[in-house]
């Protein structure tokens, strides 16, 4: 079934990096996982050509033991449970705005299959009056390209539904076996709230439809697969390339309509069901993987790796992005952030990687009761890697004066701390440093990194020889726009 391709291309975006957490947090994976097609009162679905005669209800996936998806329809006074409920601008939905809830349910009892667990989608549609909205047909997957309904005439572009600027707002309710370790949604301003009473979740999502800039099908990369040859498997190719890597070579989108969909995962199994949730971003993007939390020498980053052809459907108009990620308390307790704006600010960095060139940015931190949602300025695609990061510590020295680079420090041993630093940074013996750590750099001119005193350079980082040494690095950056040349 097409529904259990969908849920096990996700899945398989995240087994590389969950397992890189730390402390687990509080969830229901001690009780039994729920049973889909077990539920009182629920039966397996049946169709009426295009539509499904009774919601909610389940599909088994004949291919696929233990996979199973809910088709949720609208709550009522009746129905409380695998139901959702939808407004706009906390006003009843316009008559041509649809919506398709469904849950997965993937491996949720096979404890071999690490990434297994529950994943909900939302899709907004727009049917114009004379046209049909087929509910049997499943939405599009995570990796696929947004599209229309081929079955019915559900329209993922949602312009003449006269909701732009207006807050679109799904609430869903269904059973789950804890809080998602990992959501996005695609949306402007778009939110993401959840709410877990033993096993029954309570998931919010709201936001302006966001502008998506979409390839044609020509033009899509059929992936994921394990391919990494963008000259021969990407050139003028936009897509979820990999589970390493999501690009988009394509220069001018050929549609760009207005567009709200989310998507939301809740492992059932350790080490992924331990990660600190939930964690979400919102963006506009075309394309992403699901956040993930990765390791660079011993400090933490949550990172989405994005992609959208670089102008919209003009050939001339910029496709500019908008993104946040929400931190929740958990994240912020296992890496010992105090929740300050002074606190944020002092120990995070938000940046937007393109190729070989990252970026710092200036980004909000909006603090709430259950974390901090951390707003980027506005971005530009093709295929940005956005992230926020943990800051290394910086030792407390004295200034050094401005015609002296700063040298990196090597310790004679791992376990030793230097009792006087020079201003610079220290590095442990055969370990490494990011270099944008080391030396920030400005703008977008071309960057050349040298390195001296036994450190030598290797990819975007700095790695330490195993003996003491004092090392010197050098960044040299061509001119870009108004930010001059410079040599530090």
């Amino acid at each position: 079934m097409k529904r259990s391709t969908l849920f096990g291309v996700v899945v398989l975006l995240l087994a590389a990096v969950v397992s890189q957490s730390g402390s687990p947090v509080s969830i229901a994976a001690a009780d039994v996982a729920p049973y889909y097609d077990q539920q009182p009162g629920i039966t397996e679905c049946t169709y009426t050509g295009s539509n499904v005669d009774t919601f909610p209800c389940y599909t088994t996936d004949t291919q696929t033991t233990d996979s199973f998806s809910m088709r949720l329809g609208e709550c009522t006074n009746a129905i409380t449970n695998f139901c959702y409920s939808a407004t706009v601008d906390n006003q009843p939905v316009p008559s041509g705005l649809k919506f398709m809830v469904t849950i997965g349910a993937y491996k949720t009892h096979t404890s071999s299959v690490s990434f297994g667990g529950y994943e909900a989608f939302v899709n907004a549609y727009y049917v114009a009056p004379d046209d049909t909205f087929s509910t049997r047909q499943l939405p599009f997957g995570s990796s696929d390209r947004p599209r229309d309904q081929t079955e019915g005439d559900g329209k993922v572009d949602l312009a003449p539904a006269n909701i732009d600027g207006k807050v679109i707002k799904v609430v869903a309710k269904y059973k789950t076996v804890g809080v998602p370790q990992y959501s996005v949604v695609v949306a402007d301003e778009g939110q993401m709230d959840f709410d877990l009473v033993g096993q029954d979740m309570t998931l919010t999502v709201e936001g302006k439809a966001a502008r998506v800039a979409v390839d044609s099908a020509a033009q899509h990369i059929d992936g994921p697969t394990d391919s990494a040859d963008p000259a021969g498997d990407w050139a003028d190719k936009c897509g979820v390339a990999s589970m390493r890597f999501v690009v988009c070579n394509v220069d001018r989108a050929t549609s760009d309509g207005l567009m709200f969909y989310a998507r939301s995962k809740s492992f059932t199994f350790p080490p992924a069901s331990e990660v600190p949730g939930p964690i979400w971003v919102s963006t506009n993007a075309t394309y992403f993987h699901f956040p993930s939390i990765e390791v660079d020498k011993d400090l933490k980053s949550i990172s989405v790796k994005t992609a959208a052809p670089h102008f919209l459907s003009d050939g001339t108009t910029l496709n500019t992005g908008n993104f946040s990620a929400f931190l929740p308390n958990g994240v912020l307790k296992e890496w010992k952030i105090e929740k300050t704006e002074t606190a944020l600010k002092a120990a995070l960095s938000t940046t937007v990687t393109k190729g070989t060139s990252e970026v710092e940015q200036v980004a909000d931190f909006v603090i709430s009761e259950d974390g901090v949602r951390v707003k980027f300025p506005k971005i530009s695609f093709s295929a940005p890697v956005i992230s926020v990061k943990q800051k290394p510590a910086v030792a407390a020295a004295p200034a050094a004066p401005a015609v002296t680079a700063a040298p990196a420090i090597v310790t004679p041993s791992p376990a030793a701390t230097p009792t006087t630093v020079p201003a610079g940074k220290t590095v442990k013996r055969g370990k490494s440093m990011s270099l944008s750590s080391l030396i920030r750099p400005a703008g977008a001119g071309k960057q050349t990194w040298k390195a001296s005193g036994g450190c030598v350079i290797k990819g975007k980082s700095l790695v330490a020889p195993k003996k003491k040494a004092t090392c010197k690095v050098t960044l040299k950056q061509a001119k870009s726009g108004k930010v001059k040349a410079s040599t530090r």
